[in-house]
C-alpha cells in the first residue's frame, strides 16, 4: 500500500494516535511529489538532447562517413526542433503542475504530462527507427559500390535479404532503446499514475 494511502486512512480514523493531516496537507504532498517527478522528466529530456548534440560535436566525421542524400540530412536535423518542442512542453507541464491550486486541475495536468511523454517516446522510436534503416541501407550500398538502380531478380533478392536483416537489427536496437526509456520515463510515469489515483481517492 502506498504511503499516501496509509496517510489518508490515518487521516480518516478518529482514534488515530498520529497527528491528523488535513485534506490540504495531503494534497500539497501529492502536488510536491508530482512536481518533482515532472521536473525529473524535464531534466532527463535535456540530458538526452545534450548527449545527442555532444556526440555530433565529438564525432564530426560521423555524418561524413557515408555520402547521405540531402533529404536524409534534412530529415535528421528536422528532428531536433521537434525534440526541443517536446522539452518545452515538459517544462510547461512542470510549471503548470507547480502552480496548480486544485485537485481536479492537478489530475488533468498529470494526465496531460503522461500523454506528452508517451508521444515523445513514440516519436523518438519511430523516427529513430526510420533513420537507422535508411542510413544502414545507404551505407551498405556504398560499401558495395552499387548505388545504381536495382536490376535483375537475383540482385533484388539480395537486397531484400539485406533489408530484412537491417530491419531485424533495427528492431533489436529499438527494443534496447525502449527498455532504457522504460527505466527512465516508465518508472516516473508509473509514479505519476499513482499520484493520479491518490488524488481520485482524495476527491472521493
Amino acid at each position: 500500500m502506498d504511503g499516501l494511502d496509509l496517510l489518508k486512512k490515518d487521516w480518516e480514523k478518529s482514534d488515530s494516535k498520529y497527528p491528523k493531516l488535513t485534506y490540504d496537507e495531503i494534497y500539497k504532498m501529492i502536488l510536491k511529489k508530482s512536481s518533482s517527478i515532472v521536473k525529473w522528466i524535464f531534466i532527463i529530456s535535456l540530458i538526452e538532447l545534450g548527449l545527442g548534440l555532444f556526440l555530433i560535436v565529438l564525432n564530426p566525421t560521423l555524418e561524413n562517413s557515408i555520402e547521405s542524400p540531402k533529404w536524409l540530412d534534412v530529415f535528421y536535423y528536422a528532428t531536433f526542433p521537434v525534440i526541443v518542442y517536446f522539452i518545452f512542453l515538459f517544462y510547461k507541464n512542470y510549471k503548470k503542475i507547480n502552480a496548480t491550486d486544485s485537485a481536479k486541475t492537478l489530475m488533468q495536468n498529470i494526465l496531460k504530462t503522461r500523454r506528452t511523454v508517451r508521444h515523445y517516446i513514440l516519436f523518438n522510436l519511430i523516427f529513430g527507427g526510420i533513420l537507422v534503416v535508411v542510413s544502414s541501407f545507404i551505407a551498405y550500398m556504398q560499401m558495395e559500390n552499387n548505388l545504381q538502380l536495382l536490376n535483375g531478380s537475383s540482385e533484388a533478392m539480395k537486397y531484400t535479404v539485406v533489408i530484412f536483416v537491417i530491419l531485424l537489427i533495427t528492431l533489436l536496437i529499438l527494443g534496447v532503446i525502449y527498455g532504457i526509456y522504460y527505466l527512465l520515463y516508465g518508472i516516473l510515469l508509473k509514479r505519476l499514475k499513482q499520484n493520479y489515483k491518490e488524488l481520485k481517492k482524495l476527491e472521493a
